[in-house]
């Protein structure tokens, strides 16, 4: 119930579309929205933009400029996060170079083949109040650049406004209260006889891009062993498809603090994992799993045999080499190669050599008994004890597998006892643990008197005066050995690895007998119980508390009001009769504006602010993400 799984939804690249000869000699306007998060681009005569991609570009180090990825051309953005580059600070655009990029993306998939120059319209959307520089640049870049015929700039949001008037077929004057929920920005625009105030607009730096990042920083504090599975996009599909805005947040929060609502209304996204493998493991298959380990030591024992003969054959040839010298009568020589060689004397290049040379014989013996045995006899590293002989191994070996092929099944009794065994070994553990903690606090019992021995100690050793030099006997006395477990921080008692083994033998033999055993969670060996569920998140309260940021920013540390405030503030600008014109006609778009319980929530909000007979309507774009595109198209035409 409620569990999901990521998407992880990867792009694929756009392809190159045909620039048919109705489109180039018509000069077919151009219409592109240049949005923060993702550009759409397409003829004005298409139903559809033809490309819509992240407005983003990666390029790797050291790679040629035409190397670029742009858009869709990323294929897991979140490889090359590091390198994103964006033409846009905020809402605006300021990097001229990355825009550069993007035109002659869209360009070419556009297929326009035309050389150095696009003659078609152009109709390009901007943010609201676009610094005038800012637009500079960009007419000098697309007229000096590109050489384009004309441009067109409008604002997204009114013309997804038009587009919907439009499709209403509504015709006259139009007025009404846009809230544009952005990527980066939300805006509010008053539009009165169907034209836009200016003046009263107001922006806040809230949009879907705080969105994201507030719901990755919650789920990482939350789940702090997943910071790397919880990247951008993940939490981008967290707020898109599993957050909603909760009409009442006070009193929805007092809900979520209800068991049975948060178990109703959690989601639980999966991970992706690697089961471990299954446990029990049946007699045949031990059997084989011993072979295998056993096949596998011979040929790590064979390869060392060998390296060491080539070793030391070289070595004993350098050796022979230099003692040659001697024979040879060449005693400058000798006892300068002997110097080089780190020897000190004839003899000691004598007694290595012959200790080199009953090493070989040995271990040329271990090779060709080796080679000679049963495979499944265990074969000994070299150097570290002799063989045995081969009727004393086979013995042992047809009885290992007696032992491996009949496994003997414990009754309750013993269970019941290896249990009591393994809870005292983890009760011990428990009791170091806490004495440690108590030490290391300067008010507790056991850290008082521990300093108060200490203190003792050092009293008796100062009342011997400094010229008696009386041997310190402490330790001696089988009663100092209680001394020093009361001063002990581990209380004269630690873990050791045999301590450790042995739980871990107790708990391999529960888990092999004792269907129902389920390991505590404070062993050493898995401290997970059940990796599925290690590697599953809960959704809960982010689910309202994010989308919230929309109208509470001051979560994130933003001195902004939010988007109630705000509207409340548009309004208070005009008289009573121009406000009931704004409230009948209050239209949301942008990514945003598609999250559930939008509505209901402004409508709540307004009924608040507003006088009690007033009337108030809102509406939301048919496509928030697209009627800007259309709308530009529809206004072009």
């Amino acid at each position: 119930m409620n569990n999901y799984t990521f998407e992880d939804v990867h792009p694929s690249p756009d392809t190159a579309r045909h620039y048919t000869a109705n489109i180039r000699d018509a000069s077919v306007p151009l219409v592109i929205d240049n949005g923060s998060f993702q550009c759409r681009a397409g003829w004005a005569i298409d139903d559809e933009p033809c490309l819509a991609f992240r407005n983003v570009t990666a390029k790797q180090r050291g790679k040629k400029d035409s190397d670029v990825q742009i858009g869709n051309d990323i294929s897991n953005i979140e490889v090359v996060r590091w390198l994103l580059k964006s033409p846009f600070d905020k809402n605006v655009v300021v990097t001229l170079d990355t825009q550069e990029q993007i035109f002659d993306y869209i360009f070419c998939h556009l297929g326009i083949d035309s050389e150095g120059v696009i003659n078609h319209p152009l109709l390009l959307t901007e943010p609201l109040c676009n610094p005038s520089y800012c637009r500079q640049l960009m007419s000098e870049l697309l007229f000096e650049c590109y050489r384009v015929p004309m441009v067109a700039y409008g604002v997204d949001a009114l013309y997804s406004f038009y587009h919907n008037y439009k499709e209403d077929g509504k015709k006259g004057i139009a007025n009404g209260l846009i809230i544009d929920c952005g990527y980066h920005t939300t805006h509010v625009l008053p539009v009165l006889n169907s034209r836009l105030h200016a003046l009263n607009c107001k922006r806040i730096n809230i949009g879907g891009s705080d969105l994201n990042h507030f719901m990755m920083r919650l789920m990482q504090l939350k789940y702090p062993g997943h910071l790397a599975n919880l990247t951008l996009s993940r939490a981008e599909e967290l707020v898109q498809k599993h957050s909603y805005i909760a009409t009442d947040y006070a009193c929805h929060l007092k809900e979520w603090a209800s068991h049975d609502f948060y178990d109703d209304n959690v989601h639980k996204m999966q991970l992706p994992f690697t089961p471990l493998p299954a446990y029990g493991l049946t007699a045949e298959a031990l059997k084989e799993k011993r072979q295998q380990q056993v096949q596998r030591l011979q040929e790590i024992h064979a390869r060392r045999r060998e390296e060491k003969l080539i070793e030391e054959t070289e070595k004993l040839q350098q050796l022979m080499a230099i003692q040659e010298l001697l024979a040879d009568g060449s005693k400058d020589q000798f006892f300068k190669a002997l110097e080089d060689a780190g020897f000190s004397s004839e003899s000691e290049l004598q007694w290595t050599i012959d200790r080199i040379k009953q090493s070989l014989i040995k271990t040329k013996k271990k090779i060709q008994a080796a080679q000679s045995e049963d495979p499944d006899v265990d074969v000994d590293i070299v150097g570290e004890t002799p063989q045995r002989s081969s009727s004393q191994n086979s013995g042992e070996r047809k009885k290992g597998n007696e032992d491996v092929e009949e496994i003997q099944p414990i009754d309750e009794e013993e269970i019941t006892e290896l249990k009591q065994k393994r809870q005292e070994l983890l009760e011990a553990r428990s009791k170091r643990k806490k004495t440690r903690e108590e030490m290391a606090k300067r008010r507790t019992f056991a850290s008082q008197k521990r300093m108060k021995i200490l203190t003792q100690l050092a009293s008796e050793k100062v009342s011997k005066g400094p010229g008696n030099k009386t041997e310190d006997t402490f330790g001696m006395l089988d009663s100092d050995w209680n001394v020093y477990k009361e001063i002990s921080k581990d209380g004269g008692e630690s873990e050791s690895e045999e301590e450790r083994e042995k739980l871990g033998e107790i708990e391999a033999l529960l888990r092999q007998h004792d269907h129902e055993f389920q390991r505590d969670s404070q062993s050493p060996l898995n401290p997970v119980n059940d990796i599925e569920e290690y590697y599953k998140l809960y959704v809960g309260v982010e689910r309202i508390r994010v989308p919230e940021l929309l109208f509470q920013p001051s979560m994130v540390g933003n001195e902004q009001t939010g988007l109630a405030e705000t509207l409340e503030l548009v309004l208070s600008q005009y008289t009573s009769s121009q406000q009931n014109l704004l409230a009948q006609n209050i239209f949301l778009t942008g990514g945003a504006a598609m999250l559930p319980g939008f509505i209901p929530r402004l409508e709540r909000e307004l009924r608040m602010m507003r006088p009690f007979p007033s009337i108030f309507k809102l509406t939301k774009a048919a496509n928030p993400i697209l009627d800007a595109w259309h709308g530009g198209k529809t206004w072009v035409l």
